[in-house]
């Protein structure tokens, strides 16, 4: 098993990517902190974990840094120490730029850029004190790094957000290295979360997406989980400051 004995935090682990990606780390051996804002989805996320793995449900809101200083508190306290740490917690909000107000574009940047720092920086110096090799994995997004626009409006609060945590990634990289702490990104396309499900529901739009997808299909959790999974065990130890993109191959071209 990849992650046998290591212990990691998942935020947003009560649905989609990240309860994909916590039910496979479970499988993988590790223990898990199943952390999201909506503590009965972290429950029934644990819930679902095969038998005989340890895992806890957390309530954190990931833009409070006292609630990030407790879940980090619990963690140790639980499992005695901190190995991989992934930031999956995230919004989407479907505005144009006239449009957006200033108490969503906060919103969105608080949750998708300011949740990510406070909680690395928590978890990074718990994994500095132990002295051992740490991993982070940022979920950021094709549109980190391009606009995606079906209907000719955008979301450049969802961009912007996302593009930030891209380049806060390889600052982090950067500095962290020292410590033994990796710093990587999954970008996945589009997935097939709650998320997105009313979207893929009207076909106009599905045929947009596949349209512009080589492999032909929309992601699964269970995809983003795997390209996660790599960089959170040890055959990724000499890979830092990257992104994968788990995207059907949308942006070769």
């Amino acid at each position: 098993m990849k992650l046998e004995n290591k212990v990691a935090i998942v935020t947003g682990a009560g649905s989609g990517n990240g309860r994909a990606i916590a039910l496979r780390y479970l499988q993988e051996g590790a223990k898990v902190v199943i952390a999201d804002i909506n503590l009965d989805g972290a429950e029934a996320t644990r819930k679902m974990a095969t038998e005989n793995s340890e895992s806890i449900a957390i309530k954190v809101d990931v833009t409070n840094k006292h609630d990030v200083e407790n879940m980090v508190k619990k963690t140790v306290e639980e499992f005695g120490e901190i190995n991989i740490l992934v930031n999956n917690a995230g919004i989407v909000a479907f505005s144009s730029f006239l449009e957006i107000s200033e108490d969503e574009w906060d919103k969105v940047h608080n949750v998708n850029l300011k949740g990510p720092f406070l909680c690395s920086q928590a978890v990074s110096k718990v994994m500095i004190e132990q002295g051992n090799a740490g991993r982070i994995v940022n979920i950021t997004s094709v549109e980190a790094h391009r606009v995606v626009s079906s209907s000719g409006e955008c979301q450049p609060h969802y961009n912007s957000s996302k593009g930030g945590l891209l380049m806060l990634s390889k600052a982090m990289a950067s500095e962290l290295a020292k410590h033994k702490i990796t710093v990587n990104n999954v970008a996945p396309g589009v997935v097939d979360t709650p998320f997105t499900q009313e979207n893929l529901k009207k076909p106009e739009i599905k045929k947009w997406i596949l349209d512009r997808v080589p492999i032909g299909r929309v992601a699964q959790p269970e995809d983003i989980a795997n390209a996660t999974l790599f960089l959170a065990s040890d055959d990724s130890g000499y890979i830092t400051g990257t992104t994968i993109f788990v995207d059907g191959g949308w942006t070769v071209h």
